[in-house]
């Protein structure tokens, strides 16, 4: 049996993100499997994780961290990335050598690994290079914090884990030194929890959108394709927007206030029983993203048996060989409106991509998705990438 470790130190239970979705949904499955998992988070989540992985050893990081996090300040301000390095591993010191000890493998899900100084195989999932694209989109701390953390990550980790094979391209293009066989392209899967329901066109009259509110989410785009229906076609719209407010929230929530004649709602952060209840009574599913990985919403969407509109990223793009998927132009808010108006009274259509993704989408199942990690984690405890 695999004695697989996995790194949630950094996990926040509150955060309704695609990245808790991600690590939650795959340790679900991990834990159905022959393995012993020892889960290590802090102590802020370790009741909330105790009640998902009921199989699984729960053990806290429990370290005070105002001396930690004034350190980590200081190297990011003054560019010290070695002591930046130092300090991470010395953070660990403790929990290393019950790691070392504990663990046959080392997982890290939530995009870092950590620490970088371990003595057993590790595996890190890499889950977007954003800050290299958008530098606009970062602070300078935060930049310096992702950049010291990718590049010791991309260096130590055994093997690299990325959704979609775009991502596996943007590693190789920023980390030009890196294996190519150390990098492995594995799909996002999708929650047992989602149900198909079949569709009633009649009653459906909303587009969703669930996407916290980054500015990588795109959400300006979606707002003027909303107005620019009513405005050019006299089609008053219906939005849902669900997400917590980050980055961009003020301008959102400036044009829903400034816009009030449209028919836009933000709910905020939602329960998991309102956010299915949201997904089965959409008319569309909208996932308009600038830049990600993959993209989890429209899983949940096709398996739940909603049509879904989403931009023409390159990984959009990979799910669409496998789904019927309606795209448009990323940042064009013309494109997008167009493309609702052409869909919108166009059932039998959408009832064709329904049909059609209902049958495809096992293909996404966590369980069928976690194999292929089994995989990895297996070969590298019997030393086969070495």
């Amino acid at each position: 049996m695999i004695r697989l470790g996995i790194n949630l130190v950094s996990f926040k239970k509150d955060y309704k993100g695609g990245i808790n979705s991600f690590a939650l949904g795959l340790i679900k499955a991990l834990e159905k499997k022959n393995i012993q998992l020892n889960i290590y988070t802090n102590k802020e989540s370790k009741f909330f994780l105790q009640k998902i992985f009921k199989k699984s050893k729960i053990t806290t990081i429990e370290q005070s961290k105002i001396i930690y996090l004034f350190l980590q300040l200081f190297c990011l301000l003054f560019n010290k990335k070695k002591l930046f390095i130092n300090l991470e591993n010395a953070y660990y010191k403790k929990i290393k050598k019950i790691i070392d000890r504990e663990c046959d493998v080392f997982y890290c899900p939530l995009s870092y690994l950590a620490p970088f100084n371990l003595n057993i195989p590790t595996v890190s999932s890499i889950h977007d290079l954003q800050h290299l694209h958008y530098q606009n989109y970062f602070n300078i701390l935060q930049l310096k914090y992702r950049n010291f953390s990718f590049d010791e990550t991309m260096k130590k980790s055994t093997i690299l884990q990325a959704s979609s094979r775009f991502i596996k391209k943007d590693i190789n293009k920023f980390y030009p030194n890196i294996n190519k066989n150390k990098i492995k392209v594995i799909n996002e899967g999708i929650s047992e929890d989602f149900k198909f329901k079949k569709v009633n066109f009649n009653k459906k009259n909303y587009i969703f959108f669930p996407a916290q509110l980054w500015k990588h989410k795109n959400h300006m785009t979606v707002l003027k394709s909303i107005k620019f229906l009513k405005d050019s076609f006299r089609m008053n719209v219906k939005l849902i927007m669900v997400g917590q407010k980050f980055t961009s929230s003020r301008k959102i929530l400036n044009f829903i206030i400034k816009n009030n004649d449209l028919n836009i709602e933000y709910l905020g952060k939602v329960n998991f029983k309102k956010l299915i209840y949201l997904y089965e009574n959409c008319k569309f599913l909208i996932s308009p993203a600038i830049y990600e990985s993959s993209s989890i919403p429209i899983l949940e969407a096709c398996k739940i048996g909603r049509p879904v509109i989403c931009s023409d990223t390159p990984p959009n793009k990979e799910l669409g060989k496998k789904l019927k998927i309606n795209f448009f132009k990323t940042k064009d808010y013309i494109n997008l409106a167009n493309v609702i108006k052409i869909l919108w009274k166009n059932n039998k259509f959408i009832d064709n991509q329904i049909k059609f993704n209902k049958k495809n989408i096992h293909k996404y199942s966590w369980d069928k998705i976690s194999n292929d990690y089994y995989t990895i984690f297996s070969k590298l405890n019997k030393n086969i990438y070495n």
